[in-house]
């Protein structure tokens, strides 16, 4: 009898950590096509002058107007120190809104790099999925 409880104790602990593991996978599957992840890229592409790079996170349709933006905002140091995704409420949700991402709040510091000026600021941004990916719908901290 002894022997069957610990079995069945055994079954249900490996059946538990396969669905952990299991979880750990598809949230890490998730995470780089994450719209959080987005804005880190776009950061990390201006702070390394990458520019393309930098234009690849924003929508198609708003990249030929954020090109200047986005090249005169290159070697800048952007320290990102939290993102926030703004998500319509459970009532929304009820109400037949989609339940994705609308936007994000990017918190950053920003080191200016020919002057080392210094700076905090917290863009809202509109976010966009096409074909499944998101994308920003703007440059962040654009005018």
């Amino acid at each position: 009898m002894l022997r069957l409880g610990l079995r069945a104790s055994l079954a249900l602990l490996l059946v538990s950590a396969l669905i952990v593991a299991a979880g750990v996978v598809a949230d890490f599957g998730r995470r780089s096509d994450a719209p959080e992840a987005v804005a880190r890229r776009y950061f990390a592409a201006l702070e390394s002058g990458d520019g393309p790079t930098a234009l690849e996170a924003i929508a198609p349709e708003a990249r030929p107007s954020a090109g200047s933006f986005v090249a005169q905002s290159l070697n800048n140091e952007y320290r990102v120190t939290g993102v926030a995704v703004r998500q319509p409420s459970i009532l929304d949700r009820l109400r037949g809104s989609p339940g994705q991402p609308q936007e994000l709040t990017i918190f950053i510091d920003i080191t200016e790099w020919g002057t080392g000026a210094r700076w905090q600021a917290g863009p809202r941004v509109p976010l966009v999925q096409i074909e499944g990916r998101w994308y920003l719908a703007r440059a962040p901290l654009e005018p």
